[in-house]
């Protein structure tokens, strides 16, 4: 998230082109006292925690995990 709140102190200086539709649903989506931008930044912000997520459960379902005292002995790393 530091990352994310040192970009907001950046200035902008980048465009981007909108369909009419969705600058009129990014407006909705925007808070009181935000710009567009923080708008933005939040939902990129909310889609990395999502495909985190998303990541970490598939990881959790398929993922084949050993006991860590397996792990050390195989990587040779002692106690």
């Amino acid at each position: 998230m530091r990352q994310i709140e040192s970009r907001r102190e950046e200035i902008a200086d980048k465009r981007v082109a909108l369909t009419p539709s969705t600058w009129e649903a990014l407006s909705n989506l925007k808070r009181p006292g935000k710009t567009l931008g923080d708008t933005v930044s939040d939902l990129i912000e909310e889609h990395q925690k999502r495909a985190l997520e998303i990541d970490l459960d598939e990881i959790d379902t398929h993922g084949h995990f050993i006991p860590w005292s397996q792990a050390k002995k195989e990587l040779g790393i002692s106690d």
